[in-house]
């Protein structure tokens, strides 16, 4: 009798589909690096492709260069230019304004298939922090899935529907 019982328990379990996230990769990097940093966007929304990806840039990332994606449209929002921080001034970049958001649109990632979407930054250097880049996934159809909540003190990424992705600051 144990054996049907773990067989049908097993099966249950492999039917309920894993939860993905949109993800950042690395998880982690040395505070103040420059870093690839590659989203990686693992399905669509609820079996529609994915038509597309912004990515909001916090304020005080000073470098934030999006790499080209063949056959999607790439267009890089700025917000006005604030006072220059010394690293980014040190770099000659005084009066440019920072890239607010990126958005890669008009290609077509199936349900089925996952791909990333990248980037090069130069990530805070706050040792200890984490580094939140709230996504938002559109897909065919009009459906969309926001990437955006962050955890609370205490409560873990897994815990949420839609976690932001996020990577931690490590000291150098």
């Amino acid at each position: 009798m144990r054996l049907p019982l773990s067989l049908a328990a097993a099966g249950i379990l492999l039917a309920i589909p894993a939860q993905a996230h949109v993800t950042l990769d690395p998880a982690s990097a040395p505070a103040g690096s420059f870093v690839r940093a590659a989203l990686r966007v693992p399905h669509g929304c609820n079996g529609a492709a994915t038509t597309r990806i912004a990515v909001e840039i916090p304020e005080g990332i000073y470098t934030a260069k999006p790499m080209p994606k063949p056959g999607w449209r790439l267009t890089i929002e700025r917000r006005p230019p604030q006072a220059a921080h010394a690293a980014h001034a040190a770099h000659g970049h005084h009066e440019e304004e920072e890239v607010a958001r990126i958005i890669w649109e008009g290609g077509r990632l199936p349900d089925d298939q996952y791909d990333e979407f990248v980037l090069m930054l130069q990530v805070p250097n706050e040792p200890g922090g984490t580094l939140f880049l709230p996504v938002t996934q559109g897909c065919e159809g009009g459906r969309s899935d926001a990437w955006a909540e962050r955890p609370a003190p205490g409560q873990q990424a897994h815990d949420l529907a839609h976690p932001a992705p996020a990577m931690r600051l490590n000291p150098r």
